[in-house]
């Protein structure tokens, strides 16, 4: 990957983060600032990645496939941040995950040579992109979803004029009932995989099989749902003719959220078939963790002695604000709100308060129970000691949902100096 290009992306006063008095700056020279988020450096609300944690993280999660023999293509869509892919492929990962098109165009510019589309692909300008992308890089491998023979002879149709120079990787997905995508029904599941096996094009290939297990934790309804999940799958896989098997190196299955991705990484390592199998996790959210869903989630996880996670993750992700007003007894208000932290899969949570001139003090309890567009609202309890201008740090929860929000995210080491920039491309 050349990310050289970010390094030298020039910042200034229009960008969010960056003090208005700045002079405009390549991203490389921030270190030299001697910024520091403690020492009211830097504007806020200001979203902060902790460098010693996002390390941490990145060690963690390498480990743990290593040990389960388990790959990984984490989901892009989390970070949008190519210095992030750096990072992960840095520490094994084999290729990245897209959920859209435009996140394909932004990891082929910086070079991700292996890119797994984890949605379906049709449409003309969609499939013109793909073929340009292939046929100009022999280095280039494309694997994508595809759950319907409709949407394979859409792809045919539009891909009839072109000869890849390598072919487009089909991953037929297996779908949850009343949840999203995917074939839901084995016969079908079989037709397509035998039309994709009867073209003579040759710009297609069996690569595997996908699908997504936490959809169906939402949409099937029991205790048991990603287990029972796997088993369809499983049996699914197991019906499929061996002959389709034939021709490849390695037959990959793909799934694993940041939720369960230690369920389907244990059965599915087991499958047994006359070709090697890849398990293939799509994790995402890992890399920074959270202070919401994800935590809680994990935390389940190494409860249950029938799992196989038994490591913590760090959040990684800190937003920090000012005490603007505190206008009732019980109320007080913060400079942020939807426009800087996510709002989706729960508030964000102060867990520090700073005093400027004083040092860090007892945050107390305090919940934001609301957010508008630039304030979120806490309650306070009675006897608090919250002040005006009284800094807050707070958790965030769904990653994917607050890089987006931040074109520029100082990184800060446990002092909270400024030691570098990540720059997302959302």
């Amino acid at each position: 990957m050349d990310i050289e290009e970010i390094q030298n992306t020039i910042l200034d006063r229009r960008t969010k983060g960056i003090p208005g008095s700045a002079e405009p700056f390549p991203l490389k020279e921030l270190k030299n600032k001697k910024w520091n988020i403690l020492s009211e450096d830097m504007p806020m609300p200001l979203m902060v990645l902790k460098q010693k944690n996002y390390i941490h993280n990145l060690k963690t999660f390498s480990k743990y496939l290593k040990n389960h023999n388990l790959e990984i293509a984490p989901h892009g869509k989390t970070t949008m941040a190519p210095q992030i892919y750096a990072d992960q492929i840095k520490y094994g990962a084999w290729g990245i995950t897209a959920g859209a098109i435009n996140q394909i165009q932004v990891m082929f510019d910086f070079g991700i040579n292996k890119v797994l589309l984890a949605n379906q692909l049709l449409g003309k300008s969609h499939l013109e992109t793909i073929a340009s992308y292939i046929n100009q890089n022999t280095n280039f491998s494309f694997y994508c979803f595809v759950d319907s023979i409709d949407q394979f002879l859409n792809m045919k149709k539009y891909l009839s004029n072109h000869t890849l120079i390598n072919p487009i990787n089909l991953l037929p997905e297996i779908g949850a009932e009343n949840g999203r995508t995917g074939i839901r029904i084995k016969e079908d599941f079989i037709k397509l995989v035998n039309e994709i096996g009867n073209d003579q094009s040759k710009n297609f290939k069996f690569a595997g099989i996908s699908s997504y297990e936490g959809i169906a934790a939402v949409a099937m309804k029991g205790s048991n749902t990603v287990h029972d999940f796997c088993s369809k799958i499983e049996d699914i896989i197991n019906d499929i003719p061996s002959n389709f098997y034939s021709n490849l190196d390695e037959l990959i299955i793909t799934a694993g959220g940041s939720t369960h991705f230690d369920i389907v990484g244990e059965r599915f390592s087991k499958i047994e078939l006359s070709v090697p199998i890849k398990v293939l996790l799509r994790s995402g959210c890992y890399i920074t963790h959270d202070h919401g869903p994800y935590l809680d989630a994990l935390e389940t996880a190494k409860s249950d002695v029938k799992r196989q996670w038994d490591q913590s993750l760090q959040p990684a992700l800190e937003i920090w604000s000012y005490v603007q007003s505190i206008p009732e007894e019980n109320l007080a208000f913060l400079t942020m709100g939807k426009r800087d932290a996510p709002y989706d899969a729960g508030l964000p949570k102060p867990f520090k308060r700073f005093r400027p001139g004083v040092g860090f003090v007892d945050v107390g309890h305090a919940e934001i129970f609301s957010t508008n567009d630039q304030h979120a609202f806490v309650k306070l309890p009675d006897n608090h000691e919250w002040k005006v201008g009284d800094m807050i740090c707070s958790g965030i929860s769904h990653p994917c949902t607050a890089f987006d929000k931040w074109k520029f995210i100082p990184v800060v080491d446990d002092d909270y100096n400024v030691v570098d920039g990540i720059l997302t491309y959302f």
